[in-house]
């Protein structure tokens, strides 16, 4: 059997032990060698090797350790992290006691001034500035605690690197927040132009259909004032025919002559001079 053979045969058997279900192992108890070295096996002895008053010395000491029990005491472990100031726990900023409030406020008001938040988001990207930008001063500040008073020189270069961390960190999340609170209103705006141009379309269309039926109404206003004109002169031309031939007994004859000239017949004349009446 060559190697290939070998091979499919491995992974045939493989296959095979998968769809059986593997064989449950033994429990592998560690053995000690003549040297009193345990050899490989479990990473913990058996509770069975302890004995009975070691084990409960063992279990009367770890409930010394089980951590604050006072109020006062569990709330101290949350603020380990901020004792530098620049880092955040769990998200909540907090001032610390030589920080002044009102400075933060001040900054806290300014911004908003001058951004003017609308909506519930933009007060939190403001929020956010403010913060940002108040802990990126905390660490600037705290990086002269690093320097030697007398030589100028970095005595601690592991918290120096550590403030100059911090403070790039949040100089980062005020210039996120100032672009994320751009970018918003820069959508919104491009919202409301094209909400803008589509009304403005839509009032053009109305414009040109109403342009379009006030030309309409022109046209036929038009059209029929000039069939009264000309209605009124038939009747005129009517009225004097009239009144000629009652003047002159042979103005008929010439009347009906004259139309004939132009094709026309005296009927027609009548016809009109009736729908005129």
């Amino acid at each position: 059997m060559n190697r290939k053979e070998r091979r499919a045969a491995a992974h045939q058997q493989r296959k095979l032990d998968r769809k059986a279900g593997f064989p449950a192992t033994e429990a592998v108890t560690p053995s000690v060698n003549l040297e009193g070295i345990p050899e490989p096996g479990l990473p913990f002895p058996s509770l069975a090797a302890i004995s009975p008053a070691q084990l409960t010395t063992n279990r009367a000491n770890s409930q010394d350790s089980t951590g604050p029990k006072t109020e006062t005491g569990r709330a101290t472990p949350p603020q380990n992290r901020t004792s530098l100031g620049p880092a955040r726990h769990n998200g909540v900023f907090a001032l610390l006691p030589t920080e002044d409030p009102s400075g933060f406020e001040l900054l806290r008001a300014a911004l908003v001034d001058e951004h003017l938040p609308s909506t519930e988001t933009e007060s939190i990207l403001v929020a956010s500035m403010a913060q940002s930008h108040w802990l990126a001063n905390r660490a600037q500040n705290l990086q002269t605690t690093c320097f030697d008073s007398e030589t100028g020189q970095i005595g601690n270069q592991k918290l120096f690197s550590l403030l100059m961390r911090y403070e790039t960190t949040h100089t980062r999340a005020f210039h996120k927040s100032l672009n994320d609170l751009v970018k918003l209103r820069a959508e919104k705006r491009k919202a409301e132009l094209g909400f803008e141009a589509q009304n403005r379309k839509q009032e053009e269309i109305r414009m040109k259909n109403e342009r379009h039926e006030m030309k309409k109404q022109t046209h036929y206003w038009e059209v029929i004032k000039k069939d009264a004109e000309a209605c009124f002169r038939i009747g005129q031309n009517v009225a004097q025919n009239s009144k000629a031939a009652a003047e002159n007994p042979g103005f008929e004859a010439q009347y009906a002559a004259e139309l004939a000239k132009h094709g026309l017949q005296p009927d027609y004349c009548r016809g009109a001079a009736s729908a005129a009446a």
